[in-house]
């Protein structure tokens, strides 16, 4: 963070620090070397006992809405975080006060390019619902159509944008001074939860993904989404079809219609991630709606996943080896799918993987593993050095969120059942003689193409060689803290230089002006001289408080 947003965050900052010091991790902060002036002033810590998942979920709530979308983002990371941080997050619910009417009437005419009332028959200023990020009112069209209008909060992305600078700050502090967690590279982990906070800033993204499965979806009798009113919805207004209906367990159902809407939305979920390569990524409860037809509505496409071909045949690879018990197979599958920043050691991970299968020997409904499997990979492939992209957890995330809607639904219900069918689908696919031979027909054509630019590179290697334009660059790296040394140095210097010059210039002023010591430019040298006194006890102070930093 440059001392310029420094200051502008400066009581953000310290609100932060003293929330994560009443919660208990005041050595946390010793650790990152946050100045102990500030952790002075910290309120007496909780005297409830909470675990450490516990107590990071206090936090984030405490720290109010940013943080808790923030978190909730973050734990799609399951290659990083652990599964009981993980499951404590999935608490987080954006039960938020409201904003008053009078702040969002503003932002809804802006968009809408109008007054509600000339946009809409009927208006309902109470929203029906508060996030985050956005509030929904209820709403019906001049046309006579019920709506559901998600309007962003005013102020929303500054205000992201200062915490998520912040939350950089600690990411970077973390990386240099708790060895055992560089490996997870936090500040990257930090920048891209944020990018996809920004990214749902958009509605327009959410407008689109709802349209496209609508569009794609195979059984809009059983499952589906509202109808987006496209020509209505902007970035910060999103503007759908109203859907009455009750979440699942929110009251009972009729006789098997729970079992026959957990499979039909299990069947969706798989449809989604195995044959479509695009999926809902939160399909929780909070996300369901059964309507009075019989139907499983799916709402809040803000977060989707996509996957690609080769994707979704590693996923298959992956599914036969945990159903198999066989942890030589999946660490050969992951390995072959995988990329890595430092030597994975094969043992352990085969080491590791054969534990946490061992949890699970019976793998059926009852056991409730499938969901917390794929987790549990995840972490241990992130804690060995493995890096899948984030759209694995996104999948392991909807496998778990919608097993456990499911079985809201429906307590017998066993999601492998539903996945079963559309693996086969997929493996059909992938061993289809057409797939095969048109893979070997692409492969084959890149590989005469790389083949033909060959002598072309090497000729311009050589002949950069030979006319001594050829370069190495070298990246320093783990000098964060040698350059603030050297900064804080040069501005001390640059200091001393100033005052030492403002004192010269004053003996000099009032020596041309000491005869007459009424007049303007006497007064000027005192000044000088008055001046060259406070910063220099300032600059001794400084000195002397600070003083030089143990070498690590």
């Amino acid at each position: 963070m440059n001392p310029i947003r420094f200051s502008a965050n400066a009581a953000r900052l310290t609100k932060i620090i003293t929330v994560l010091g009443r919660n208990g991790f005041l050595e946390f902060l010793e650790q990152i070397e946050v100045p102990q002036s500030w952790i002075s002033r910290l309120v007496p810590a909780r005297t409830e006992r909470l675990n450490v998942w516990q107590r990071i979920r206090v936090t984030a709530e405490e720290l109010g809405p940013v943080f808790v979308k923030f978190a909730q983002i973050v734990s799609t990371r399951a290659d990083v975080l652990p599964e009981p941080l993980i499951e404590e997050l999935k608490r987080l619910r954006d039960q938020v006060k409201p904003a008053p009417w009078e702040q969002m009437r503003p932002v809804l005419e802006r968009e809408l390019k109008g007054p509600v009332e000339e946009v809409f028959a009927e208006f309902n200023q109470t929203p029906v619902a508060a996030g985050s990020i956005a509030q929904v009112y209820c709403a019906r069209l001049r046309s006579g159509e019920a709506v559901a209008i998600k309007a962003q909060r005013p102020g929303l992305r500054k205000e992201i944008k200062a915490d998520l600078e912040i939350l950089h700050w600690f990411a970077v502090k973390m990386q240099q001074h708790l060895p055992e967690l560089r490996a997870y590279d936090l500040p990257s982990v930090v920048h891209e939860a944020g990018d996809s906070m920004l990214h749902e800033l958009d509605f327009t993204i959410e407008a689109r993904n709802t349209a496209y499965f609508n569009t794609t979806n195979p059984e809009p009798t059983e499952v589906f989404s509202p109808k987006v009113f496209e020509h209505l919805s902007t970035k910060r207004v999103l503007v759908l079809e109203w859907i009455d209906g009750i979440t699942p367990g929110a009251a009972p159902l009729p006789p098997g219609l729970g079992a026959k809407l957990a499979q039909a939305g299990g069947r969706s979920v798989f449809h989604q991630i195995m044959l479509g390569g695009f999926f809902h990524a939160d399909p929780h409860t909070g996300n369901l709606f059964v309507t009075a037809d019989g139907r499983l509505c799916i709402i809040d496409w803000g977060m989707a996943g996509q996957l690609t071909r080769n994707m979704r045949y590693f996923l298959a690879d992956l599914f036969a080896g945990i159903a198999e018990q066989n942890p030589e197979k999946v660490v050969q599958v992951v390995l072959a799918n995988a990329t890595t920043k430092r030597r994975v050691d094969r043992s352990r991970l085969e080491k590791e993987i054969s534990i946490m299968l061992r949890k699970y020997p019976r793998f059926d409904a009852e056991s409730g593993a499938f969901g917390h499997i794929m987790l549990e990979l995840l972490y241990i492939f992130g804690s060995n050095g493995i890096r899948l992209a984030r759209d694995y957890t996104l999948l392991a995330k909807a496998v778990l969120s919608f097993e456990e809607a499911g079985r809201t639904l429906d307590p017998a219900f066993d999601i492998r059942s539903c996945a079963e069918p559309f693996l086969k689908k997929l493996g059909l696919e992938r061993w289809h003689p057409q797939t095969v031979a048109s893979l070997f027909y692409w492969d084959w054509r890149v590989a005469i193409r790389n083949a033909r630019e060959i002598p072309g590179t090497v000729v311009r290697l050589l002949r950069n060689l030979e006319e001594g334009e050829a370069s190495i660059n070298f990246v320093h790296r783990g000098l964060d803290g040698l350059r603030e040394s050297f900064e804080h140095g040069v501005n001390r210097l640059v200091m001393a230089i100033i005052i030492a010059a403002t004192l010269l210039s004053s003996s000099l002023i009032i020596s041309r002006a000491s005869e007459d010591t009424s007049s303007l430019l006497y007064w000027l040298g005192e000044g000088g001289f008055v001046l060259s006194m406070v910063l220099g006890f300032w600059l001794l102070y400084e000195i002397i408080r600070h003083g030089r930093r143990p070498p690590k």
